[in-house]
């Protein structure tokens, strides 16, 4: 599976859904996803791509913002959105294509949006890698 047939073949729910089953640990939290298809579980009134929540504490334990290229054009306004999601009270990651991080860090800063944890995905032939990025 070469990356470029991946990232267009590859629609952002079947993203979202792919991500979720590989960066949360299902044995300790109940994953919920949250695309244009199905909206399985709000968070005060939001809808992040995923949510976790603890098995034994019930509570949301964090939220992941899956971004796209796509869905990256316009900066600014991706931003709005994350920016929405900073009442959850929740630690918040961000999932943004490799070579989106450092971008996406300056917006979150200029914007005083908090980011628990920023994350880069890509896809070669050994298929999806998800890393913490340090930008």
């Amino acid at each position: 599976m070469s990356e470029a047939t991946t990232e267009t073949t590859l629609s952002q729910d079947e993203l979202i859904e792919r991500i979720a089953g590989q960066a949360v640990n299902a044995a300790i939290f109940d994953v919920y996803t949250n695309t244009r298809k199905a909206q399985q579980r709000a968070v005060k009134g939001q809808y992040p791509s995923i949510v976790a929540v603890g098995r034994t504490s019930k509570r949301v334990e964090f939220v992941g913002v899956v971004e796209t290229a796509e869905s990256l054009h316009n900066f600014y306004a991706a931003g709005q959105r994350w920016k929405a999601l900073s009442p959850l009270q929740a630690g918040m990651y961000l999932y943004v294509p490799k070579g989106y991080c450092a971008d996406a860090r300056t917006l979150c800063l200029r914007e005083t949006i908090c980011i628990s944890d920023f994350r880069h995905y890509w896809f070669d032939d050994d298929g999806l890698h998800i890393e913490k990025c340090f930008a």
